[in-house]
């Protein structure tokens, strides 16, 4: 099971940049656990139903993951919120589309086309 959101910020910068598409695929952690260096989405601590993409820095034996964005002076991450259990990670994050104006309109419409027309 796959989805995408759009990202908005900068504190993964240079992995990924505002506007770009973040693919989730939330399979990924079933059958295996996170690793350190890997990119994970998860709901944010504070907003449940926002989500972030962080890359993972820390893992404790007791299941929780410490997580920081890329752009260290610019990242709302487990500095400021502290360390995340293992189960609010919804999976493996990777870019599947670079920001660029046209591009976003672009895919966005496409998106929007396809779930019309699955409907």
């Amino acid at each position: 099971m796959f989805s995408y959101f759009h990202v908005q910020g900068q504190s993964m910068e240079p992995f990924c940049r505002e506007g770009d598409f973040v693919l989730v695929n939330r399979m990924s952690y079933l059958l295996s656990h996170p690793c350190v260096g890997d990119v994970v989405v998860f709901s944010d601590p504070a907003r449940k139903d926002f989500l972030l993409v962080k890359r993972v820095a820390r893992i404790s034996r007791g299941g929780l993951v410490w997580v920081e964005g890329d752009n260290t002076q610019g990242s709302y991450d487990s500095r400021t919120f502290g360390w995340i259990p293992r189960k609010a990670i919804l999976g493996k994050g990777k870019v599947i589309h670079r920001s660029l104006p046209l591009a976003y309109d672009i895919m966005t419409q496409s998106l929007e086309r396809s779930l019309i027309n699955k409907v």
